[in-house]
């Protein structure tokens, strides 16, 4: 009797958690559709590209001066700074006047003790000259005092470019900038000693730049004046065109390889030496490219929406190339024919249905 109460309890209990779990299901929430996007969606199909060749290179200015002084003497005062901007005739550093002052006063008295001497030689032969045109005197003496008058003339002549020269020295006492530019190297401070031809201070000017590489033999047979080169700078986000400006056909000995010059545009906050790399176009190739917008990084992966015949899309995952003109190029993860969305793709999921508008994307160096 006991266990025929208990089975029916039972039974009535699971009869209960049935209609309970209906309920539930009844009660659930029901589940939104997928959403719609709009996008822009491009066919995969070849494009033709340069073929590059990318080569080392380096910003240079294409004005740098070794400033030294003319003269020797101690440096009095040097007011350039490393990194200072100048301008054309600013002073950049002085040398003590001292022995230049003591050359000039030299050289005065020289001057004065040969004009003097050249008065006296003067009112000699004038003199003999009157005596020898009455022949009071022997043209032996005549010729005499007219070649100490002679001689008298070119140490007075001499005594002048003297001190002229002495004087202009004390021009080069203080030494300016030749041009606009940039201080970027200091060799000396006040109190060292300057002599001709020691470099004191280094002036570039960073407003005109090119950037210099050197360059297989057989690359350079392919170069000509005025060509085109992209190139890369270091620490700039944008490329940038230069054209070669100068061709060097002598070898470097050591390294077997031509200097080449490309001139660029002007640049902000790029110094000198910088590094760059210059790709020279050898002919052309065909890849697949795509605009960048259809890139799309999930969690560090690199890859692209591809939409099926459904209209439904799916992340892929590409290996990325080279990229100009706003194309990216796809070295694989594509084939020719699908189709990935270039806009609207940051927020798409796997499976996502989208609306297409298909657009025709050309690389501009076709």
């Amino acid at each position: 009797m006991i266990k025929n109460t208990l089975l029916i309890i039972l039974i009535i209990t699971l009869f209960s958690m049935a209609s309970c779990g209906d309920d539930d299901k009844n009660n659930e929430p029901a589940v939104n559709p997928a959403k719609i996007l709009n996008v822009k969606v491009e066919k995969i199909t070849l494009n033709k590209i340069p073929r590059m060749v990318a080569v080392p290179g380096a910003v240079v200015p294409d004005q740098k001066a070794k400033i030294a002084s003319r003269l020797m003497g101690y440096i009095k005062n040097i007011k350039a700074k490393i990194g200072k901007n100048v301008k054309a005739g600013d002073l950049l550093f002085t040398i003590d006047p001292s022995d230049i002052n003591s050359k000039i006063t030299q050289a005065k008295s020289s001057y004065k003790q040969a004009s003097a001497a050249l008065d006296n030689a003067k009112l000699e032969f004038d003199r003999f000259s009157k005596l020898y045109k009455d022949d009071t005197v022997s043209k032996q003496e005549y010729d005499k005092k007219s070649l100490h008058y002679s001689t008298a003339q070119q140490n007075f002549a001499s005594a002048k470019s003297g001190l002229k020269q002495a004087k202009s020295q004390l021009n080069y006492a203080n030494v300016t900038a030749p041009f606009d530019g940039v201080i970027v190297q200091k060799l000396a401070v006040a109190g060292d000693l300057a002599s001709p031809g020691k470099t004191i201070l280094v002036l570039e000017n960073l407003s005109s730049l090119s950037v210099q590489t050197q360059v297989s033999n057989a690359l350079y047979t392919n170069l000509h004046l005025g060509d085109k080169a992209l190139i890369k700078v270091n620490g700039i986000e944008n490329n940038f065109v230069g054209k070669i400006s100068t061709l060097v056909s002598a070898l470097e000995p050591k390294t077997r390889t031509h200097t080449v010059k490309l001139s660029l545009k002007k640049m902000h906050n790029v110094n000198s030496g910088t590094f760059a790399r210059v790709m020279f176009n050898k002919g052309f190739r065909k890849t697949i490219l795509v605009n960048q917008s259809a890139i799309v990084n999930r969690s560090g992966i690199i890859g692209v929406f591809v939409m099926d015949n459904e209209n439904f899309v799916h992340f892929r995952m590409v290996r990325t190339g080279m990229t100009m003109w706003s194309m990216v190029e796809i070295q694989a993860g594509l084939s020719l024919g699908e189709k990935v969305v270039i806009d609207n793709n940051q927020s798409l999921i796997n499976g996502d249905t989208v609306n297409p508008l298909e657009v025709t994307v050309k690389a501009t160096g076709e």
